[in-house]
């Protein structure tokens, strides 16, 4: 009885066999395909870094003179609306001077103190003014000013939905001229290392500043978003 058994199993057997190489055929046929989502929005934060630099035959004057005028910069900042939070320490180094001499060890002939600061600013329209404000008040060592947009959660949704769109549009067009048809995903992967729109830093020196600031910022920055995704193939 089980050597008659045994064939229809056999049919089955190879039946299902059969039915898996097929399906194992089909998943090796996909297309891997890079989608990009850009979407525009005007900045809502201007990021400035400044500090200030002084120099003394001392450490200790250095550091004194320079947290004078860092200080004189928070009162300043405070006096013109700016809020506490908006301010903040980014670094702060101290630096030994040194001459070097032929065959002898180096000489210190001073120490240098760099205080650099962060300003936020959302009124974009005070810009100049700040800048301004913290020249006066002592600032002398301006190293950029940056455009961003903060509350940018809605545009990072926008271009990520354009980047899968982007990508199947891809998908399709290349799977076309090969009488082919995207399946489902197989992974999806995103590329971008953040998302908050950045425009380029300016560098500026505070000696071609001294009498104004002209500020003129972007009108709009980009968000962009990249996936790469691996679309079966029909």
């Amino acid at each position: 009885m089980s050597k008659y058994l045994s064939i229809p199993f056999l049919y089955f057997y190879l039946i299902t066999l059969c039915f898996a190489h097929q399906e194992k055929e089909e998943a090796n046929r996909w297309i891997h395909i890079t989608g990009v989502g850009k979407v525009s929005a005007p900045p809502d934060t201007a990021i400035l870094r400044l500090g200030v630099l002084t120099t003394a035959k001392t450490a200790r004057l250095s550091t004194e003179l320079n947290n004078q005028s860092v200080s004189k910069i928070f009162q300043v900042l405070d006096e013109i609306g700016l809020e506490k939070d908006k301010v903040e320490t980014d670094r702060f180094q101290l630096t030994p001077q040194s001459q070097y001499r032929k065959g002898m060890p180096p000489l210190i002939t001073g120490y240098q103190v760099n205080n650099s600061i962060i300003i936020r600013i959302h009124e974009l329209d005070r810009v100049g003014e700040i800048m301004q404000a913290t020249i006066d008040a002592g600032g002398n060592q301006f190293e950029s000013l940056t455009y961003a947009v903060e509350e940018d959660q809605e545009f990072v949704e926008e271009a990520r939905v354009q980047a899968m769109e982007d990508a199947l549009s891809k998908a399709e067009t290349l799977a076309g001229t090969l009488n082919a048809k995207v399946g489902m995903p197989l992974t999806i992967q995103e590329l971008s290392n953040g998302y908050r729109p950045m425009q380029e830093r300016r560098m500026m020196q505070s000696d071609a500043m001294m009498a104004s600031v002209p500020v003129q910022g972007p009108a709009e920055l980009v968000t962009l978003v990249q996936v790469q995704v691996k679309f079966m193939l029909e």
